[in-house]
């Protein structure tokens, strides 16, 4: 019993030791959440293109758009939060830190299924940038209904 007493306070010291030199992922949402409400750490971002018209497509069907930036600034860029306009569509975004003068991406998959007519989608993305955090990515075309 006495055997038994010493060995779970050995084990709970054993699980309660953290290490000390691991690094936060940029990924945790309190990490990104902290470095967007820190101005120190803003930069600047350069949308490649934040517009695209993937023209005429029969319902149904599922496209794939994608939106091009660059990080103009002098920080690491991250992209802290990024969210579809609708249900209808599925995003991905570069997830790791951006460093000045490279670039990164935001994909969005389409579902056109019950969609019809002339179509304005957006995917929303927050940032750490200067030059406005909160940007607006569009895209449209036609859904012609089955028949």
């Amino acid at each position: 019993m006495k055997y038994f007493f010493y060995l779970n306070i050995v084990t709970l010291f054993i699980f309660s030791c953290k290490n000390k030199d691991t690094k936060p992922s940029p990924n945790d949402l309190s990490t990104l959440a902290k470095i967007a409400a820190d101005t120190i750490n803003y930069t600047q971002i350069q949308w490649i293109d934040s517009v695209y018209n993937f023209g005429t497509i029969e319902e149904g069907a599922q496209i794939q758009v994608q939106f091009k930036f660059k990080n103009i600034g002098t920080k690491s860029l991250y992209l802290t939060e990024v969210k579809a306009g609708c249900g209808c569509t599925t995003p991905d975004y570069t997830k790791e830190a951006v460093e000045p003068g490279k670039e990164g991406w935001v994909k969005g998959v389409f579902n056109s299924q019950n969609q019809s007519g002339e179509v304005h989608k957006y995917i929303n993305v927050k940032t750490n940038t200067t030059n406005g955090f909160d940007h607006k990515l569009m895209f449209t075309g036609i859904v012609n209904k089955k028949p």
